[in-house]
């Protein structure tokens, strides 16, 4: 099976073509509450999507700043959009395949039998740089949400039982795990390492992105949320 490993992902089309003509160093940024701020804090407050960016130009014409500013519910679902990870299986508000699984503790699974609940998936393998990298946070989402019976965490692995049962005795990952699924995900092109992936209660897909995203606990926060709070109305 192949494997792709995403580290270093693109900002949105938010972060357009200003700098070309410029040196970053020679445009100054701005925060909502004008304070100054790098480069990299920008482009972290834009994966958030709370943000979106406003770029002013000096009396010679030329962009000297850029200004952050919040984004409306519907601006910050369109950015979070563009990071999904096109994939046949797993489309924007359709419907999931109803695979079947089995958990490295017995417990037998499928995503239809887990209707009903907002269900949390993370592929990966042990020796993934990126997929170590997003761990804690994800172990922190966890946390939030374990007295939430709506809300299950799984992570399907390419490596056997054996490796991931040895891995979570060094390290913790809280998440319920799956072993040895590598022909799975191969059949459902999940070959990106990390992929995160959020399934609604109703079975359909919320959001897939492929790639280490820093922001990934606030996105996957967003996500749970949002697939809840529909399921509730």
């Amino acid at each position: 099976m192949m494997k792709r490993l995403l580290v270093i992902i693109c900002l949105f089309p938010l972060l357009s073509c200003a700098q070309q003509q410029q040196k970053k160093s020679d445009i100054v940024i701005k925060d909502i509450n004008d304070k100054v701020i790098s480069y990299d804090e920008m482009s972290y407050l834009l994966l958030t999507g709370d943000y979106k960016m406003q770029q002013l130009k000096n009396e010679q014409g030329e962009f000297s700043e850029i200004k952050l500013l919040k984004t409306t519910p519907q601006e910050k679902d369109a950015a979070l959009q563009t990071l999904s990870t096109p994939n046949p299986f797993f489309k924007h508000g359709e419907n999931v395949p109803n695979e079947k699984f089995t958990t490295i503790d017995g417990q037998e699974l499928s995503f239809e039998q887990l209707k009903g609940k907002v269900i949390v998936v993370n592929v990966w393998f042990t020796t993934c740089a990126p997929c170590l990298k997003e761990m804690p946070e994800l172990n922190e989402l966890v946390e939030e949400y374990k007295s939430n019976e709506k809300v299950v965490f799984l992570a399907f692995s390419t490596d056997n039982k054996q490796t991931v049962e040895r891995f979570l005795t060094r390290r913790s990952f809280n998440y319920k795990h799956i072993a040895g699924v590598g022909d799975m995900l191969e059949k459902l092109e999940l070959g990106t390492f990390p992929t995160n992936l959020v399934i609604t209660p109703e079975g359909k897909t919320m959001f897939i992105a492929g790639g280490y995203f820093p922001t990934i606990k606030q996105i996957l926060k967003y996500m749970i949320d949002k697939s809840l709070d529909i399921n509730d109305l």
